[in-house]
């Protein structure tokens, strides 16, 4: 378990890293970086999301995968919510 969540979190470090290109920010909320095409996340957000997916996909097959699709679904709907509230 702690293996995959460490894992999980070497990715989303990974593809942040991969985000930082100049290409990438120009659509780039501040302070945010490009986790994959398109879903931006801050470090507080992402802890919150890669917490929530560990909590919420079980034991089973393809749980690497389930995990980070509900991790990057988090991201997604709680950057959506940050940007509202700044744009308001």
């Amino acid at each position: 378990m702690k293996i995959a969540l460490g894992m999980c979190g070497a990715l989303i470090a990974a593809t942040c890293v991969w985000g930082l290109s100049p290409a990438a920010a120009q659509n780039q909320p501040p302070g945010s970086v490009m986790i994959m095409p398109g879903v931006y996340t801050t470090p507080e957000i992402s802890k919150k999301c890669q917490k929530f997916a560990a909590q919420r996909v079980g034991l089973g097959g393809y749980t690497d995968t389930s995990r980070q699709a509900v991790a990057a679904a988090c991201v997604k709907k709680l950057m959506a919510k940050q940007h509202k509230k700044t744009a308001t």
